[in-house]
This record gives structure tokens, sequence and C-alpha cells, in this order.
């Protein structure tokens, strides 16, 4: 009864201050925005002209996902979570906060980047702008795979030069340039019609990859020693329903092409958890994703993006999909765990996740003739266009 009733109180408090933050103005606002949309510098929109037909990333949206355990989740879907798990637990969530939300504020954003790909008008590939987070005082960022795939494809003459740079900042100004250093195989192949298919849908499976900041955007400044990063959190497998986290991205949404690279503001906004989801059909139950309730992050530009945890400070999961609906409050955003991101890794690479993380230049898990291979998968589907 006691810790029921200090997590009422706890809940309250949030919302409050919540409330307070976003009256102060840290978070800001745009409630008639869509989702993720690529980024072409030769076709500039107009907000009339931008519909959630341009989205580069979005959940399927089958029945199955409106209720908890259907009986014939359609094919590719996340299954629900049951609450009842008979896996070994996992350490629980920490209780007590450690870090007063306006603390917790103002360290994620120094952590949230913009990644920017632009290229040359009339090319094969339309530029894209998402979000990543720094997870390592390296330097290593986490994205989107449907983000780092670009990665793939930069200066070469079919994807019209594309160059991708980081950039950081409340308004996102160069900072770093940086490489892929692992994307998943398996992603690229099962989603290689993604490259040209305005709108391509995905439920977020194998959709994270990993970049390494490697030079500085600005001339004359060496990079720090160390980087901000939010410390990633691999190690759960529940979240409790109405959990408040930190969402933080770079959302586009009907910002045009002189806006983008101009004007591109950082948000941060606090979302409840609200529905978990699994890939796994064994009954392991394994926390794979979770649905966040809508919020000003769910539009363009915020793939990406860090959901933390408001009691540690530590990263939950990163955004990879959405829903469609005509506002941002009405639409549902959705996570990859950190927890099923190293389940993944750690299958397709046989590599420990935190050895990786705190050697990053020690392992070659992109060697030049996968990198090739996939590029050149890229490109052929690009000329098929």
């Amino acid at each position: 009864m006691i810790f029921q009733l200090f997590e009422k109180i706890l809940v309250k408090i949030i919302s409050a201050v919540a409330t307070l933050i976003l009256a102060l103005g840290i978070v800001g606002a745009n409630p008639t925005v869509e989702y993720a949309v690529p980024f072409n510098k030769a076709a500039q929109k107009t907000a009339d002209e931008i519909t959630t037909a341009t989205t580069s990333q979005k959940i399927a949206e089958p029945e199955a996902k409106k209720k908890i355990l259907p009986a014939s989740p359609a094919e590719n879907s996340p299954l629900p979570v049951e609450q009842k798990q008979e896996e070994p637990e996992l350490p629980a969530l920490t209780q007590t906060p450690v870090i007063s939300l306006t603390e917790l504020n103002g360290k994620t954003r120094k952590t949230i980047v913009n990644i920017f790909c632009g290229n040359q008008g009339g090319a094969l590939v339309q530029g894209i702008t998402g979000s990543g987070v720094i997870i390592s005082p390296k330097g290593v960022i986490l994205t989107n795979a449907h983000i780092g795939q670009y990665f793939l494809l930069e200066n070469s003459p079919a994807s019209g030069y594309l160059n991708c740079q980081i950039r950081n900042g409340n308004i996102a100004e160069p900072a770093y340039d940086a490489k892929l250093i692992y994307i998943p195989s398996v992603w690229v192949e099962e989603n290689i019609d993604n490259i040209v298919i305005s709108g391509a849908k995905g439920t977020g499976q194998n959709d994270y990859a990993f970049l390494l900041i490697d030079k500085s955007a600005v001339k004359g400044k060496e990079l720090p020693q160390t980087f901000d990063f939010t410390e990633p959190n691999f190690e759960f497998n529940m979240l409790p329903f109405n959990f408040s986290t930190l969402v933080a991205s770079y959302p586009a949404g009907l910002l045009g092409a002189d806006a983008v690279l101009k004007n591109l503001g950082l948000i941060s906004t606090f979302a409840p958890i609200t529905e978990l989801f699994t890939f796994d059909e064994k009954g392991l139950s394994l926390l794979d994703i979770f649905a966040l309730g809508g919020n000003i992050a769910s539009q363009g530009g915020s793939s990406g993006g860090a959901v933390v945890n408001t009691i540690d400070g530590k990263l939950l999961g990163i955004i990879t999909t959405s829903s469609e609906a005509t506002t941002t409050a009405k639409r549902t955003l959705y996570a990859i765990t950190l927890p099923y991101i190293k389940r993944s890794f750690e299958t397709y690479t046989e590599k420990n996740i935190a050895w990786f993380l705190e050697n990053p230049t020690d392992y070659n898990l992109l060697p030049a003739n996968e990198f090739d291979r996939l590029k050149e998968l890229l490109l052929k589907r690009l000329e098929k266009k």
C-alpha cells in the first residue's frame, strides 16, 4: 500500500513538473505535423503538400496491435507481451529518482544528434533527416537502420554524391562527421525496397545501426577527448504501463528544405508507456518494442531519437516507427528496446555489446567486402526505380 501510494504521488509530481516544463518552453509544440519525411533539397514542400504518405518508416497497423493477446496476429507484426513472464528475471528498474527532471532534460539533450544526409537534385535517392543518441564516451551513436543505410551510399554518383553529417544543438548546426560501424545485414536484405518507397512500412525488427564520430565538421575545432552520452540500459525485460519517459529528437514534420537546413529544432517531451510487444513467437515474452502515447515527437525526423527513463536517466529505447493519424496527439509512437538491440546484435555478431561500445575501433563488424556488398544491393535497387 505504501509503495502504491508513493508511486501515485510520484506520477502526479512528474506530471506537474512536465506541465511546468512545457509552460516554460523547454518543449516546443506543433500539433499538426507528420512523422518521418525524406528530405529533398531539390523539391521543397509546403505544409499543405506533406501528408502521411511521405513517411519513410511506419509501423504496420494490423488489428492485432489494437488489443492485448490477439487470437491471430498479422504477419510480421510484434506480439503483445504478457505481464506474467516465465523467463529468468532481469534486474528491476530503479524506483527511486536519482536525477531531477530539469537535470535529466538538460543532460539528455546534450547527447541527441540530428543525422542529415543531403545530395544533389535529381539523384536516384532522396536525402533524409533523422535523429540519433550518443551512447558512449567514445562517440558511438545509436540510430535506426533505415537511417544508417544512407551511410552505405555516401559519395556515390548514383546517390547524387550523398553526404551525411552529424549536427547538434537546440537549433541543429554542423558538428561532426561519422562513419557506419555496424548495421544488421539482415535488415538491409529484408527491407531493400524501402530505399525507393515513400511511406515504406515496417515493424522495427532489427532496425538499428551504430555510427562512430570520427571527425569534427567545424574547421579548426578538434574532437573532444570524451563525449557527453546517455547511458544505455541493456538489462531489463518489463516496463510498467503508464511509466513516464523522456523523449528527445529532431522532428522535421512540415518543415521545408530551407527550414530543415537552417532552423531544425531539438525537442524533448514526456510520454507514458502504453503497450508492450515482442517479436518472439516462442512464448518467452521478451520485451522488444513498446508504444508511447501521442506526443510532439511523433513526426518527421524523430526516427532514432531517445526514450529515456525519468527515474535513473538511462536509455530505454530508440524511436523507430509510428502509426498514422492527422495530428501527433492521435498517433502512437513505437520504440525498440535496448535489451532487444543487445540480443539482436550479439546474435548476429557473436560479440559482447558492452565490449564493443568500450572499444568501437577494435572491432571490424562491417568489413569492406560486406560494406560494398550491401552498398551494391542498394544501388541495384535504386537503378530499378
